[in-house]
């Protein structure tokens, strides 16, 4: 990971470094004139020999011309005179012409069209590799194209700064472009590798690296201004162009050649083949031909590379078509939705150049008139390009509304894939949807044949509703908004909401909304409704296998129906507290706050008390029933002080004694997971209820002591005892109430029951559980709050 890391700090670091040197390079371009004078040393004397066409010079001299000083030096103490026998740079120039002496300034010289096309070029290559690069990070080939992309962006950048004598822009121009084909080669045995499997010898690709490094040792000395620059500046142009020449055609015999070998079995590389050997063909061999070849053998060139480059710029945009096909690789949605955004832009870019045209036709020129349309046209393109990324991040800024609206749908979606009763659809849904949209209350209605059903939030008049259901002017009323979630044979849901607290009702935008939440509270009710008549189905199961037959094929029924009855326990006990106690305890305070406020007489006073007194009782016993129901010290204090607080309480209320006496090793419990201590605690409750019921005792003994491998659970009384059973173990079966609802849990933690009688009243039961190691094959989910 750390080497990851490094290693994208290295290629960002490197980024930066290159961005800035392209950034400087443009600076020259712009701000500086190109000139295009090549002198000639003549009896001493620098004379013009010969002037570019795309220069600016050719305005103000002439072939033959004597320079006698540049910026006030000497032509042979300027540094582009030293370095390459040419004037690139400069802003005053003495010269003699016909024996008179002339003084020309360059100071106010604007860009010409041959300064501003290569921008655009690199703009373009840059824009291919940036979204080659980030839209596929995982692709060492795409990473490969996307530098090769990165190297036309340079060569182009380059060519202004290069023209214009700067040393640093001649290096890189001369050695990017013996390195953009080698690059090229890269890219493919990557391809082929990555796409078809094809592994390749790498030798070739490592002796063209290994040319262009001593290329480039070689080329150092541009930096310098010593005799060393124009020695090695007399050769080293061929060089690099004999170095592309040779690659490209070497790139062109490659793919013939693994055309042959792997292509033609395999249809998918044989058009990727054909398609980059034609694009390479095309692109490459007017520049090759035309320019470069003529310059190696004659010195000069049939057609200016200025021109012949411009096909260079069919070879990204051919690649750019066989991605937007996805043929290279699947981003072709991201082409084609740029290259669309360019066509819309062509109107709007159109009508701005127009419209500068006409305001500035006085002052306004071709190269400034096609800026302003190129610029119009890449601005309007990227921003429709992004504008789905913009109108996302400004979203919360410009439509807050739609904004708040949409986070509220992600929320309650989210939270309708927990809900299974209606409660929780109440708490969970209703709530959040009354909060988000600012009204009075909302209802969930569901009208069954035999009845209707309605749960609701905030202030709703219920019995309203219903009656305005059941005489069909629900949808017509003004001041609900009714809305059908979905209707089956079975039942019709309906979605109510009241109006806002502004007494108006929801806006049209707000209404849509709430459309779309009805989809998704649409599969939640229909998922309550099958979870109601699956408990209903399971129960009815439950009752009708046999107690010793089918033990282990029951085992996951056990298990759904304890985590059943384990939700709903805790369910019931959170109501309970939710409502009874808190009605209880209000109910406390206004009395107490009666007895405070009025005078009474010593009888009603004591009246009152004693009413105090019997709400304390209740409370007290709705809370001993919510720890039954929900045994959460369980998961505070441990399985063996929660049952000896529980068996203390009881003992005011059972008829006999109750002994606890935790054994050696009882503590071992403790390290079991939380299902086992709560079956275990619903095995002694049962066992305890069953003895206040049945057994008649004065005593009863609980005992509980543990092995390494085993747990222990002893119960004795002195009762009347119970139904004579075979001694033994035996292989516990069944699941119901009472007693055989124990065994159900014993079997479900792979324990067994022994139950030993002798001669007389009272009744022994040793119960063994397997401690964690065991197989214990049961994780309840009904876990919260315990």
């Amino acid at each position: 990971m750390r080497r990851m890391q490094m290693k994208n700090m290295r290629i960002y670091l490197s980024l930066s470094v290159l961005f800035l040197v392209m950034g400087w390079f443009t600076y020259i371009t712009v701000t500086r004139p190109y000139l295009g004078v090549y002198l000639e040393q003549n009896s001493q004397k620098w004379m013009i020999s010969e002037l570019e066409e795309k220069g600016v010079a050719k305005q103000f001299f002439l072939v033959g011309d004597v320079v006698l000083s540049i910026d006030g030096q000497l032509p042979e103490e300027n540094q582009f005179v030293k370095n390459w026998s040419r004037i690139d740079q400069g802003k005053s120039f003495e010269i003699m012409r016909n024996q008179e002496i002339l003084n020309i300034s360059l100071d106010n010289q604007r860009m010409t069209l041959y300064d501003f096309t290569p921008i655009i070029q690199s703009l373009v290559c840059l824009l291919l590799a940036g979204i080659v690069f980030f839209r596929i990070p995982n692709s060492p080939s795409a990473q490969l194209l996307a530098a090769v992309f990165l190297a036309g962006a340079v060569i182009y950048i380059s060519q202004g700064a290069s023209i214009r004598g700067e040393g640093l822009g001649k290096l890189s121009i001369e050695t990017v472009l013996t390195i953009l084909p080698i690059l090229f080669l890269h890219f493919l045995f990557s391809f082929f590798e990555e796409k078809g499997g094809v592994s390749l010898s790498l030798k070739p690709l490592k002796l063209f690296y290994v040319f262009a490094i001593i290329e480039f040792v070689f080329r150092i000395p541009y930096l310098f201004s010593n005799e060393w620059t124009s020695f090695v500046y007399a050769f080293s142009p061929n060089a690099s162009l004999a170095l592309f020449v040779i690659t490209v055609f070497y790139n062109m015999i490659f793919l013939i050649y693994f055309y042959f070998k792997h292509g033609r079995t395999r249809s998918y590389l044989a058009s990727i083949i054909k398609s980059i050997w034609y694009s390479l063909f095309v692109s490459f061999l007017p520049i090759i031909s035309l320019s470069f070849v003529p310059i190696l053998f004659t010195g000069s060139h049939l057609i200016n590379s200025v021109h012949t480059s411009w096909f260079l710029l069919l070879f990204p945009a051919s690649f750019a078509y066989l991605i937007a096909s996805d043929q290279l690789y699947d981003i072709g949605l991201v082409f084609r939705r740029f290259l669309f955004g360019c066509l819309l832009a062509v109107v709007p870019a159109s009508i701005v150049t127009g419209l500068f045209s006409a305001l500035f036709y006085q002052s306004a020129t071709k190269q400034m008139i096609l800026f302003v349309f190129g610029s119009s046209l890449v601005v309007l393109a990227l921003m429709l390009y992004s504008m789905e990324y913009i109108i996302t991040r400004l979203e919360p800024t410009f439509f807050p509304r739609k904004a708040m609206l949409k986070n509220s749908l992600k929320k309650i979606s989210k939270n309708l894939s927990t809900v299974s009763t209606m409660r929780e659809m109440k708490d969970i849904f209703l709530a959040d949807i009354v909060q988000t949209l600012e009204v009075r209350g909302g209802a969930i209605v569901s009208q069954y044949p035999d009845g209707v059903e309605t749960i609701a939030a905030g202030e709703v008049d219920v019995e309203e509703v219903q009656s305005l259901l059941a005489e069909k002017e629900l949808f017509e009323s003004d001041q609900y908004t009714c809305l059908e979630i979905s209707r089956t044979e079975e039942f019709t849901h309906y979605l109510v909401m009241t109006r806002k607290r502004t007494n108006v009702l929801m806006s049209r935008e707000e209404q849509q909304w709430l459309g779309l939440i009805t989809s998704y509270l649409e599969v939640s009710l229909e998922n309550v409704h099958l979870i109601r008549t699956l408990t209903v189905k399971l129960q009815d199961l439950s009752s009708r296998f046999s107690d010793e037959t089918s033990a282990a094929e029951f085992q996951w029924f056990r298990k759904v129906m304890f985590e059943l009855q384990e939700e709903e326990r805790i369910r019931i006990a959170s109501d309970l507290h939710d409502t009874t106690m808190q009605d209880l305890f209000f109910l406390k305070r206004r009395f107490a706050a009666l007895m405070e406020k009025y005078v009474m007489n010593r009888e009603d006073k004591e009246h009152l008390d004693n009413i105090l007194k019997f709400v304390d009782l209740i409370n007290a016993s709705l809370r001993q029933s919510c720890f039954e129901l929900n045994p959460h010290l369980l998961r505070e204090i441990g399985l063996i002080a929660t049952l000896r607080q529980y068996l203390e309480k009881e003992a005011y209320m059972a008829p006999f004694h109750i002994h606890f006496e935790p054994g050696s090793g009882a503590g071992r419990i403790e390290q079991e997971p939380l299902p086992t201590k709560r079956h275990l605690l619903r095995i002694v409750q049962e066992l305890l209820n069953n003895a206040k019921k049945h057994s008649e005792a004065s005593r009863v003994s609980f005992r509980i002591s543990a092995t390494p491998r085993e747990f222990h659970l002893i119960y004795e009384d002195d009762g009347i005892g119970i139904r004579p059973i075979e001694p033994g173990t035996r292989e516990i079966g069944g699941s119901g109430i009472g007693m055989e609802q124990m065994k159900g849990r014993i079997l479900l933690m792979q324990g067994s029951l022994r139950m030993d009688e002798h001669p007389g009243p009272g009744t022994h039961m040793t119960i063994t559980i397997p401690l964690q190691g065991q197989e214990h094959d049961f994780t309840p989910t009904a876990q919260n709050g315990s």
